[in-house]
């Protein structure tokens, strides 16, 4: 049977058929590389976790806490074990492109708020802030309930006062008197 026949009753076109039915082209072998210039895969187990997964992690941990979720809670939501939220947390595993999606979806966030302040950070090195420890949260959360304007300013100016205080160089100790 001929190509064309191979087309008419196949209803394709002639230069499919005779692209399925040419001998595939015989590759060539590249010349390997030198061990010495072959490129390094990067392994966060060696190379410690990515600047971005790890600023991603972080941001991922910051919206968890402030939604008032677990990391079980999170977990099941998204369909993982707590562990590997952990591991997304820490920056030890990139999160995917879907479960990135998912996340912000069950935080009520959208995707680019995990991304915000990526250039910054990057730039300076900087240590996570003070807003990513429970304690701040806790206590912001704590702050709002207090329904006394009068009290949330007395609590205003006292962490002021004890801020002020904490920075001013330490008295040195009186000796006593004989």
């Amino acid at each position: 049977m001929s190509d064309v026949d191979i087309a008419t009753k196949l209803q394709v076109g002639l230069p499919t058929v005779r692209r399925v039915l040419a001998p595939p082209p015989v590759a060539k072998p590249r010349p390997a590389r030198p061990a010495a210039e072959r490129p390094r895969r990067r392994v966060a187990i060696i190379d410690g976790p990515s600047p971005v997964d790890v600023h991603v992690g972080r941001q991922v941990r910051l919206y968890r806490t402030v939604a008032g979720l677990s990391q079980t809670q999170l977990a099941e939501a998204i369909g993982l074990t707590f562990q590997q939220v952990q591991k997304y947390e820490r920056g030890g595993n990139r999160i995917s492109a879907s479960k990135l999606v998912q996340i912000g979806q069950v935080l009520g966030t959208p995707v680019t708020a995990f991304f915000e302040g990526l250039e910054a950070e990057t730039e300076t090195k900087q240590e996570p802030g003070i807003m990513l420890r429970r304690e701040a949260i806790e206590l912001s959360r704590a702050y709002e309930r207090i329904a006394s304007p009068d009290l949330r300013q007395s609590l205003m100016d006292l962490f002021h006062r004890l801020g002020d205080k904490l920075i001013e160089p330490a008295a040195k100790p009186r000796k006593a008197a004989r």
